[in-house]
């Protein structure tokens, strides 16, 4: 309706003269009437354009900034995973001077010329492998752990600054 005075106004501003500012009830009933003769205002042909103009530019934002977000985790995975291979031995670059085997070489029985028989140097060989695989297993055990903290602050990082998104 406010639209309607104001196109009144403009229409009569050059044939009658302004509009007064308030309306007496006669002409406020005969611009009533004059709006319910005519069909109601209709709204500018370009105001749905710009409306889905503007909404297709806040999609478009949104998957801007969804794919930089994604970006960013990518890379930070890739450094996380660098890192990791940096840091962490593989299993089987242990050095064959180590203080493990050193230790366990010194545990070793020697062969003695007549003192020991074969069940009893297989059985001392049986016993000292499985020493030796019980220790891979601890260390491998506590590589694993130490992987997994290692993996959860990166995760719990991560988490943080998911937030961080550039608008």
């Amino acid at each position: 309706m406010i639209h309607n005075i104001m196109e009144e106004r403009e229409r009569r501003s050059g044939r009658e003269g302004p509009l007064p500012v308030s309306f007496t009830d006669e002409e406020l009933t005969r611009l009533i009437e004059q709006v319910e003769e005519r069909e109601l205002i209709h709204a500018p042909g370009h105001l749905k354009e710009n409306v889905f103009l503007q909404l297709d530019r806040q999609r478009r934002a949104a998957k801007k900034r969804q794919l930089f977000s994604y970006r960013a985790k990518v890379l930070v995975g890739m450094a996380a995973a660098l890192t990791v291979l940096f840091l962490v031995p593989a299993d089987g670059a242990e050095k064959a001077d180590s203080p493990q085997n050193s230790i366990l070489s010194s545990l070793l029985p020697e062969k003695e010329a007549g003192g020991v028989d074969e069940w009893e140097q297989d059985a001392i060989e049986r016993q000292q492998d499985i020493d030796k695989t019980w220790e891979r297993y601890r260390e491998d055990q506590e590589r694993a752990d130490a992987r997994k903290q290692y993996f959860q602050d990166v995760k719990d990082k991560l988490q943080n600054i998911e937030n961080w998104e550039v608008e």
